[in-house]
């Protein structure tokens, strides 16, 4: 049993509809959908959940270690039948996210990962795996932006998302994660020389918001089933109810435990803190 504010996070796949009347848990997994199931293989994470949406897409949800590992995490690898490229801007748009990766011999999988050609490096891998830098950034096999480092004991360590922000946003955005989600601003830092990252922490349950201020295209769409690459994750908050009050529903969430949210630039699964969550 477990909390269910956990490191959990998703992103967007394009796959071809399945055939009429075909059984979609019995198609095989190919291209972006086959590499990332063989990323997070690899990664040490295994399929927890899978759901067949008939239409619309297929989802497989991973995990890696415990609930009670500080740096256990979940991917949500969802395949959409509709969606289609992103226009490139030139540069990172508001809303994107990168999400952190830890791993307990992060030199090692990097190494394996690239060899079996499923990661870019956006960073330098030679440093990184000479210990020179204690983090790697690298595009995924599902197009999603990571930072791979040294699994830690903290979870707010472990468990970070980086959001890219416009200016003007930053301290509306910053007010809203410490009113609605109790973080509390740690400093700043630089973001690979290419933008600031501003820390808005919260140590328990953990996790980092890195808001990131740069040069920043605007935001494509807050479509999740259309934008290939659209990403998502989970937080909790201390009043599940005040969040919807000042969130906008993406879809309805059942009356389950999970409502599905845009909440400034980014979607949300949002989850009361406190909630069990149970294997």
């Amino acid at each position: 049993m477990a909390d269910m504010s956990i490191a959990h996070f998703g992103t967007t796949l394009i796959e071809a509809p399945a055939p009429e009347g075909a059984d979609q848990a019995g198609i095989p997994k190919t291209g972006d959908l086959e590499a990332t199931d063989r990323f997070l293989t690899l990664f040490g994470a295994e399929v927890y959940i899978t759901n067949m949406y008939p239409g619309i897409g297929r989802q497989y949800i991973y995990r890696r270690g415990e609930f009670s590992d500080p740096d256990y995490f979940e991917k949500d690898t969802f395949t959409s039948y509709t969606a289609v490229p992103v226009p490139p801007a030139g540069k990172p748009r508001v809303g994107d996210a990168i999400f952190r990766l830890p791993h307990r011999d992060p030199a090692g999988i990097a190494q394996v990962l690239l060899d079996e050609n499923l990661i870019e490096p956006l960073s330098s891998f030679d440093d990184f795996v000479s210990g020179a830098a204690s983090t790697l950034l690298f595009t995924g096999p599902d197009h999603q932006m990571y930072e791979l480092i040294q699994s830690s004991d903290r979870r707010s360590e472990n468990h970070r998302v980086y959001i890219w922000t416009a200016q003007e946003d930053l301290e509306p955005h910053i007010e809203g994660y410490r009113e609605h989600f109790q973080t509390e601003s740690k400093g700043t830092e630089d973001f690979y020389g290419s933008g600031t990252a501003h820390l808005l922490v919260r140590e328990d349950p953990g996790i980092t918001i890195a808001l990131l201020t740069g040069d920043v295209a605007p935001k494509h769409s807050f479509d999740i089933f259309r934008d290939a690459g659209y990403s998502h994750f989970r937080l909790g908050a201390p009043d599940k109810k005040q969040v919807l009050a000042n969130s906008i529903e993406a879809f309805p969430d059942g009356g389950g435990d999970v409502s599905y949210v845009h909440f400034q630039n980014s979607y949300l699964e949002l989850v009361q803190i406190g909630t069990a969550i149970q294997e």
